[in-house]
């Protein structure tokens, strides 16, 4: 028997520039296109305007792979505006009807919002050099402001219906459909209620988690992990406060606020392998750290990041081993990794965003006991014209394809923005006009030494910025093997030597630079390590064939 196809797209945050947000946008060749500043997109931690023709780009690599199965991974919109919501509902029934693709979303953190409903409000280039305020808002409306409905974010179910047709609500062709509740597919069948951790407030809300059987055989277990926890002393549901936002929640939250999907995913589980079905299961969260920081790097060096506040705890491979998962798919955090608990009990495949760096997506096939990952770079995106036009008029030079355009954000992320605001200022400061022979005669080697030790070129590595190797690393750490596409070869060799002899997890990185930039250069070897070990099994056909787990990944008593 063929394996199962199936493709898993995740955090495309899909926002259509050709959308009517109440007339807002900037004239392109004749075309109204509601666009966000070159500005906000140079140093932006993932692409806005050109969500839209990547998604199209990806669904066409899909369908001439010859897949028919497409998993949305949640965050399938730029910010759950209703009317990208539609322009997306559209997109997706044209490639139903084109293509012969069928889909199957799980809203993530971007999608909806609790019960009601939120305002969203940007910015959207309305001239040369200018942009209007564009809200659903009316009371924090600027003078001069477009408001408009199409802006406003839903709740759920209300949300969620638009989407209907993609695996959220039974479908005639579907050989079996169900959610935690049951068979009825209703809104009102399918609530439960949602605690404040101190009990003072109780909400009534909708779980969107289903299991849907597309063909014989193929079991799709979407996981609905986005948690609304009620605040303690809120319980007016219609206001945003009411409850604790989804993205730093994910399976943490999941455990006290939803223990019942536990028990369902446990019948599931046991029910496929009985009736010999293969079992993909989805949320939009990872459930375990893709960084693999078994040290505590990130909290040592940054604090309370959101990487620290989103990252799940051993508890959850705890409870979903406990439930019989075998390996997950989630996005999210736009890292392209898989990890491995010790023991190999659980696995799961961390996805890459269509539109952040690295922009990618994968392709499942699944047989049995083996299950087999192909990842599909979208780096060969070419640049949209009219979208090339308005950032050219603000000043960008060339126009880069998708890869190109994502690596060189988050390249002038990390120098504008992460080493602004996480870096502590004395550490900032001392590396921003040094090299790399530098950092290694900080650390307390000698450069020539260094060089010699490695193989290195030593007037090469005094040559080499500091910052931009600082900025390698932070691709490293997201991309995974795909990074080699985007830091050169010698770039490389240079970042092993580097960690491999001055990275240090036990470093103290409040006793100054030395400290810090050895406790850095730790991630960056596990990053590394990261890098080497990915190989395309997520489930092996013998579990020798399991060695891209780095041997300290914590073991799930």
């Amino acid at each position: 028997m063929a394996p199962h196809a199936v493709a898993v797209l995740a955090d495309a945050h899909f926002h259509d520039p050709s959308g009517d947000f109440g007339g807002a946008g900037i004239v392109v060749e004749g075309v109204r296109l509601a666009l966000r500043s070159w500005a906000d997109t140079r140093i932006a931690a993932r692409a806005f305007n050109e969500t839209a023709g990547t998604l199209a780009a990806a669904l066409e690599k899909v369908a001439a792979a010859g897949v028919r199965h497409v998993v949305l991974a949640g965050d399938y919109s730029d910010d759950g505006q209703a009317e990208n919501i539609r322009r997306l509902v559209e997109v997706l029934q044209g490639f139903e009807d084109r293509c012969g693709l069928r889909f199957y979303a799980i809203p993530g953190n971007h999608d909806l919002y609790g019960p009601h409903g939120k305002h969203v409000t940007t910015r959207f280039v309305s001239a040369p050099g200018q942009t209007v305020m564009v809200t659903s808002d009316a009371e924090q409306a600027e003078v001069g402001a477009v408001v408009t409905p199409a802006m406003r974010c839903g709740g759920q179910p209300a949300a969620l219906l638009p989407m209907a047709r993609f695996g959220l609500f039974r479908q005639p062709e579907y050989l079996h459909w169900e959610s935690p509740f049951g068979a009825d597919d209703r809104p009102e069948a399918r609530m439960y209620e949602a605690v404040a951790a101190d009990g003072s407030v109780t909400q009534r809300l909708m779980d969107a988690s289903y299991l849907a059987e597309p063909e014989a055989g193929l079991w799709l277990l979407m996981i609905d992990a986005n948690v609304f926890e009620p605040r303690a002393g809120r319980p007016d549901a219609t206001r945003k406060k009411a409850f604790i936002g989804p993205s730093d929640a994910g399976w943490n939250a999941l455990l006290r606020v939803k223990p019942f999907l536990l028990d369902w995913i446990s019948d599931v589980t046991a029910r496929a392998q009985a009736l010999g079905k293969t079992l993909v299961s989805v949320s939009h969260y990872p459930v375990l750290d893709p960084f693999q920081d078994v040290a505590g790097s990130e909290r040592a060096l940054f604090g309370e990041t959101a990487i620290v506040r989103r990252t799940s705890g051993p508890q959850v491979a705890q409870a979903l081993i406990g439930a019989g998962l075998r390996w997950h798919i989630g996005g999210h955090m736009h890292v392209n990794a898989t990890t491995r608990t010790a023991d190999g009990r659980l696995i799961d495949l961390s996805l890459p965003s269509l539109v952040a760096f690295p922009p990618a997506f994968k392709i499942l096939r699944a047989s049995g006991d083996v299950v087999s990952a192909e990842t599909v770079s979208l780096a060969d995106v070419p640049p949209d014209v009219g979208i090339s036009a308005v950032y050219r008029a603000a000043g960008q030079g060339e126009a880069l394809p998708l890869g190109a355009l994502l690596a060189a954000q988050r390249r002038a992320n990390v120098m504008e923005r992460r080493l602004v605001h996480d870096w502590p200022p004395a550490v900032r400061v001392l590396v921003m006009d040094r090299n790399a022979g530098f950092l290694v005669e900080l650390v307390g080697g000698d450069a020539a030494a260094f060089a010699g030790r490695h193989g290195l070129d030593a007037g090469a590595l005094c040559a080499c910025p500091l910052r931009d190797l600082i900025a390698d690393a932070y691709l490293i750490k997201v991309a995974g093997p795909l990074a080699v596409q985007w830091v050169t070869a010698d770039r490389l060799a240079l970042c092993r030597a580097l960690a491999g002899e001055f990275g240090d997890d036990s470093a103290d990185p409040r006793q100054g630079a030395r400290g810090f930039l050895q406790r850095f250069l730790s991630v960056l070897k596990v990053s590394l390590d990261r890098m080497d070990a990915e190989d395309s099994a997520i489930i092996p056909a013998a579990a020798g064939l399991s060695r891209g787990r780095p041997p300290r990944y914590p073991a799930v008593d």
